[in-house]
This record gives C-alpha cells, sequence and structure tokens, in this order.
C-alpha cells in the first residue's frame, strides 16, 4: 500500500513507526498511496532488510467482480474493472499486472470478444464455475442452460418450480460432458455465454438500484428480474409521502377526538366528526365497504400512537417485491409474505399536481401504453392527481388485473383537505407469498376526446387473463 521502491522503503516504515509510537494508528490506517511493487515484493523487501510486514492491508484487498471494456492506452490494454461489493461510480482502469490471479477471468473476457472456433475446455469451465458461484444468482441463464443441456424447452424447466440448489446441481451435469460433444451445440452454448454477460450487467445494476431505493424505506423492498435483459426504470426516485412543487400540503387537522380508548368510544372518534364510519375491527382490519371513506385520528387527538384507529399513517409493514412479469406486463409487485383479507398493503404515494396538469401527462403515458396517474377523486370534483411515473414507492409498480386482490380506499387523518386524501390497497382477499398484487385500474372507455371513439388498433389491451377480463384498459 506504500509508494515506494526498495531504497527509501526504511525511510516510509520509520515513518510508520513514528506515527503509530505518537499513538496515530488509526491516522495511519486511513492513508492510501498507490502501491508501485505487489505485496510478495514488499514482503521480500521487507524480509531482506529485517522489517516485519504488516499484513493489516490484505483484508482490504478489493476483488475483481467482472471486466466491462478494455482499450489501449501508451502502448499498454487496461481493463474497465467493476469490483466486487462497489458500486459502479466506483470502477476504474487498470492494467492486467494489477489484477491478481484473474488469468482465467482475462482469458473469458478476450474469448467473448473474439470467439474461438471451438469451446476449451478452460473456457467452459469458467463460464459454469462463475454462473453458478457469483452474486447475484441468475436464475435465468442457469434455466437457459438446463433446457439446452436436457434438451427440452425453458417452459418446462420453470413448470418445475426448481430452486437456484436444484438448478445448480443440474447444471453441474455440463461438466460432466466431453467438450467434444459440448462443441456439437457450439453455437448455442456461445450464445448463452454472452447473453449471460450481459445479463450479469442487469443483475448489478439491478442490485445497485435494491440498495438505492431502500436507504430511507422500511420494510425493505427486494427487485427481481429472471425473465429479460431489462434494467431498472431510470429518473425514478422512492419517496415515502407526497410531494408536490406548487400545492401546499402542509396537514392542518382541525378534526380530533379526545377519546382515550377509541376502541371503545367509536361513536364519538374522528370518523363520528367526519360523519363516516369507524373503520377498523380488533385486528386493525377494515371492516369498511369499498367505497366508504377511512377517518383515522392524528396528532391532536388524545389517544396514543397504538390507537385502533390508526393503521395506514403507520406505513407499510409487508414485505413486497418488485418483479419482472412474464406475462408482458413488465414490472409488478409481489407480497413475500402472506397478507390476511382486510389487511393493509400500502399507499400509492406520488407527485401531487393538478388535474389540468395530469390530462397532458396523461397524453404522453397514454402512448407509452401505461399510466402512473391516480386521481384524488372521492369527491365528485377532482382537483388533484397523484402522478408516480418519476416519484413514489413500491405501489408504482402495480399492475391492472380484471380480477384484483387489493381494494382502494381514500384516507384521511392530519391532512384534512377533502380534494387531498391518501390512497390506501386494503387486501380484497387472503393473499399468498409469492402471489402478484393487482388492483382494477377502472380506466375501460372506449371514447377519447369529446366523446369520439378510440380506433381499435389504439386501444391498450389488458393482460391480466381473468376469466372477467374486460379485454381492453382503455
Amino acid at each position: 500500500m506504500f509508494d515506494l521502491v526498495s531504497n527509501n522503503v526504511k525511510q516510509v516504515f520509520s515513518c510508520v513507526i513514528d506515527y503509530n509510537n505518537a499513538n496515530h494508528t488509526k491516522y495511519i490506517r486511513e492513508v492510501r498511496v498507490k502501491c508501485l511493487q505487489s505485496i510478495a515484493d514488499l514482503k521480500h523487501v521487507c524480509k531482506k532488510l529485517g522489517l516485519k510486514f504488516n499484513d493489516y492491508y490484505s483484508k482490504e484487498v478489493m476483488k475483481v467482480d467482472i471486466i466491462l471494456e478494455d482499450k489501449i492506452l501508451n502502448c499498454q490494454r487496461l481493463y474497465l474493472v467493476k469490483w466486487q461489493d462497489y458500486d459502479s461510480e466506483y470502477n476504474t482502469w487498470e492494467p492486467s499486472d494489477n489484477l491478481i490471479d484473474c488469468e482465467d477471468l482475462i482469458y473469458f473476457y478476450n474469448a467473448m470478444k473474439e470467439p474461438p472456433t471451438e469451446l476449451s475446455e478452460e473456457m467452459i469451465f469458467y463460464f459454469i464455475k462463475d454462473l453458478l458461484t457469483r452474486k447475484p444468482h441468475d436464475l435465468l441463464t442457469l434455466t437457459k442452460l438446463c433446457a439446452l443441456i436436457f434438451k427440452v424447452d425453458e417452459d418446462h424447466i420453470n413448470s418445475l418450480q426448481l430452486s437456484f440448489a436444484d438448478l445448480r446441481k443440474k447444471a453441474t451435469n455440463v461438466l460432466n460432458i466431453p467438450v467434444v460433444k459440448l462443441n456439437k451445440i457450439r453455437d448455442e452454448l456461445l450464445n448463452l455465454m454472452q447473453f449471460s454477460e450481459k445479463r450479469k450487467l442487469v443483475l448489478l445494476s439491478i442490485k445497485e438500484w435494491e440498495i438505492k431505493i431502500n436507504k430511507n424505506t422500511s420494510p425493505y423492498t427486494k427487485v427481481e428480474n429472471n425473465i429479460d435483459l431489462e434494467g431498472p426504470p431510470s429518473n425514478f426516485n422512492f419517496v415515502d409521502n407526497y410531494i408536490s412543487s406548487y400545492i401546499d400540503l402542509t396537514p392542518r387537522p382541525v378534526i380530533y377526538c379526545s377519546c382515550v380508548d377509541c376502541s371503545k368510544n367509536q361513536n364519538y372518534c374522528c370518523s363520528h366528526y367526519w360523519g363516516g364510519d369507524f373503520a377498523y375491527d380488533k385486528q386493525q382490519r377494515i371492516q369498511l365497504l369499498a367505497g366508504y371513506a377511512i377517518y383515522e385520528c392524528n396528532e391532536f387527538c388524545k389517544c396514543d400512537k397504538n390507537c385502533l384507529n390508526r393503521v395506514v399513517q403507520h406505513g407499510q409493514k409487508i414485505r413486497v417485491a418488485i418483479f419482472r412479469t412474464s406475462n408482458g406486463c413488465g414490472w409488478g409487485l409481489k407480497t413475500l409474505e402472506l397478507i390476511q383479507k382486510s389487511q393493509f398493503v400500502l399507499e400509492y404515494i406520488g407527485e401531487v399536481i393538478s388535474s389540468s396538469h395530469a390530462e397532458r401527462r396523461g397524453e404522453v403515458y397514454d402512448h407509452l401504453g401505461r399510466t402512473y396517474l391516480f386521481d384524488l377523486d372521492f369527491e365528485k370534483d377532482c382537483l388533484y392527481t397523484v402522478d408516480s411515473m418519476l416519484y413514489g414507492n413500491a405501489s408504482r409498480f402495480i399492475n391492472h388485473s380484471c380480477n384484483p386482490n387489493l381494494e382502494t380506499y381514500s384516507v384521511w387523518s392530519s391532512q384534512q383537505h377533502p380534494n387531498l386524501p391518501r390512497i390506501a390497497f386494503f387486501a380484497k382477499k387472503k393473499i399468498m407469498p409469492g402471489e402478484e398484487l393487482t388492483f382494477d385500474y377502472k380506466m375501460v372507455d372506449s371514447r377519447g376526446k369529446n366523446g369520439i371513439p378510440i380506433p381499435e388498433n389504439e386501444r391498450i389491451l389488458c393482460k391480466c387473463n381473468s376469466k372477467n377480463c374486460k379485454t381492453y384498459l382503455f
């Protein structure tokens, strides 16, 4: 870790000793200087000088994760390296001499750039070893490999619902097949290797995005893509509350209760003063029919945070995963745990904009075949809309279904503006772990602006595949 050559080793090490004697160990350990010699050479020099080599830094040696590209600079080939456990912003250009024990990686990288006429045993071994050991696990490439080797289609492998461990065990069979035989499917294997290299980049970008979106959110939201080469959404920012650049969202409660125990005084709780019914049962599950409003207690109420009438305001508790769907619906959202009927799941969060602003954005989204707009129209007049295109939470990825498992409710608590309710999703039925979360977008209308029918070829098909599917989203 020191910038030295053999004739100034004594000087550098004497500095280290002086700093240590002066109780500056912590300071010196934070110093990083580019090394001009390998650790092995430094150990040899220290031994000759009768010095003890401190191996403290050896635990912090950065490991190469993947080589992204290469270039020639000043007659020297450099490789752009993505380091293991470091974000892409820390990628660096390195000569091969700096990539210790990476001969196989460099060999495989070059082979992918200029594929040989025949696959070598080294290429196949490296590919399989890397596929089985690297993280994040690549279930898609493993599935494709098993389908290729066992001469079945991918749908058959998927229908078996094999775990990573099962797929890994099956994939190791490739190492028992003679290279001569594998070269009979050389093109297919080579295509799979190249596909795997692309998947590495996709999975790395997804993992980085997963870490980023979870910095300020709870519970942890996973992100999965076992379907294709699509990376995470660009320019999407996770937020945990409504935001707006021009609408005042400051809560100003004017209605509050004096209950000490709201569960025993439901007729005098906040919902009573709003002219509504108490929303929750003793298990804090919704007991209102769809279409009725929820009026929760707020910070001015005398009840504490454990009040039965405080549910949505405590935020999401259910663990979910953003995942790539296999039915052509892009990204979706699924639950990672059992959700009971009538249980609160999560809110719809985003940027609050005016209805006129929403109409302009809606025209753009219609061309994309997607919608991220949720009208706050509990009252007859819709003044505001929530847009989750650029700002939102995991609910942004919930897909439409004509037979959904979620129901939406308008909620008021601290923010009591009649046109600014919260939007909360509750389970319509018991939802099993791994099941996709869906709600009804309620957008079906064959008419466009001014009541003019939308041409058939411009309407967006529904892909929910439910028995009562309405065929079109809009």
